[in-house]
């Protein structure tokens, strides 16, 4: 067995030159932090390999006609990490039977890299989707010799949190959640968000744990802003919290304090209610990302209201915890079973989840000094930039990888 074997990474990213043709035709929103993360991997898989993985790429849309315009995907190729043979694969679009397409173009990119090289290379597959998975199982009868390595960001059947879900999409849900258990008897070892991951999945393969990782791309320089604003990016799900920080801001008095909301979730109609009968309130929806660091650059408090108290807290490390950190700005939020204690030090953490104490912290943060704010936020960003950042963090994973293909 060949100790140097080459990487492929399976992905379900936007490559940069492709992103205004997704935006274009989609008619929902694009996962930036899934997004930011696969490209993350790569650069520190780059940085931890001889040469940049191959890179097999399905577009992360939806499907045609309701979420893309378009019925039919052409195959193509794009650039990345100094590498322009990376492969998006093309596929049917429609409805219902897209899946089926994306399993069988992903196969057979796989199986074009793998007939040059009798099966000695290593697949890194972002995701547990159910599609990816069986392309990697018929793979591996193929050939045996494939190594896969699977990075679960999000458990199957805990992508969608909302509250607002048809009964027919509840159940395609747990449908591909149940094949996408069942295959991961194919996968080598696996890379997780949190350590309660492994028990859910009842994991007895070797595993690491990289919770997320951080951008030195995220830095941003602070601009000065009259008001103490409390800035929050992403998921609107009451599950997440968001009407608990709309209900503590609402408590506090002081005409100098704004609150400023930016995304889409089941909580929107509440918040713009809400917005109506508090002018202090922002809801600017879903912004691009340049949008969503320029309101960072203005923040006073970057502030996370997801509370420890629901069973999906154990297996997620929130992405905007590592954005929020990389910022520079302080971060108020509540200690999840998911975070790692080596976070606490630079976590601002509400004491329970009373409004009331969510309402103390927020003002507690905003009333500090300048200088006390700027120390609070410099030292986050220095600990995840230093200790979290994409050479590190992937190199763990490589590490596994290794050690399990000597033995």
């Amino acid at each position: 067995m060949s100790r140097e074997r080459e990487y492929i990474f399976l992905s379900l990213m936007v490559p940069q030159e492709m992103a205004d043709e997704v935006k274009r035709n989609s008619s929902n929103n694009m996962a930036d932090a899934a997004n930011a993360l696969e490209h993350n991997l790569m650069e520190g898989f780059t940085a931890n390999l001889p040469a940049p993985p191959k890179v097999i790429n399905a577009l992360p849309i939806g499907s045609y006609p309701q979420y893309y315009k378009k019925a039919f995907i052409k195959r193509s190729t794009f650039h990345l990490c100094g590498r322009s043979d990376h492969d998006n694969i093309g596929f049917c679009n429609i409805k219902f039977i897209r899946n089926y397409f994306i399993e069988r173009s992903v196969y057979r990119s796989l199986r074009e890299c793998c007939e040059s090289k009798n099966g000695e290379v290593v697949l890194c597959i972002y995701s547990a989707s159910a599609e990816f998975l069986s392309a990697a199982e018929k793979l591996k009868k193929k050939y045996p010799n494939v190594m896969v390595c699977d990075i679960i960001a999000d458990l199957p059947g805990m992508t969608n949190l909302s509250s607002k879900k048809s009964a027919l999409l509840q159940w395609f849900i747990d449908y591909k959640a149940k094949k996408s258990l069942k295959r991961l008897e194919t996968v080598d070892c696996f890379v997780l968000l949190t350590k309660q991951m492994a028990d859910y999945l009842h994991i007895s393969k070797p595993y690491c744990v990289v919770e997320g990782i951080a951008s030195k791309s995220q830095q941003i320089e602070t601009k000065e802003n009259t008001k103490k604003t409390i800035l929050y990016t992403g998921t609107l799900h009451q599950k997440f919290g968001v009407m608990n920080l709309v209900k503590a801001f609402s408590q506090i008095e002081s005409p100098d304090y704004q609150l400023v909301i930016c995304g889409i979730g089941d909580s929107e109609k509440a918040i713009r209610e809400a917005a109506e009968i508090d002018s202090r309130i922002s809801f600017l929806g879903q912004l691009p990302r340049n949008e969503v660091l320029e309101w960072q650059k203005q923040a006073t408090v970057l502030v996370n209201p997801r509370q420890n108290n629901e069973e999906f807290t154990k297996y997620s490390f929130p992405s905007k915890t590592m954005e929020y950190l990389s910022s520079g700005i302080p971060v108020v939020a509540y200690k999840l079973d998911g975070i790692p204690d080596e976070y606490d030090a630079y976590i601002q953490y509400v004491k329970d989840d009373s409004i009331e104490s969510l309402k103390k912290k927020l003002i507690e943060v905003c009333e500090l000094s300048d200088e006390e704010r700027q120390n609070l936020g410099n030292a986050g960003r220095a600990f995840v930039l230093t200790e979290k950042n994409s050479t590190i963090q992937v190199k763990k994973i490589v590490m596994l990888i290794k050690s399990i293909v000597k033995k």
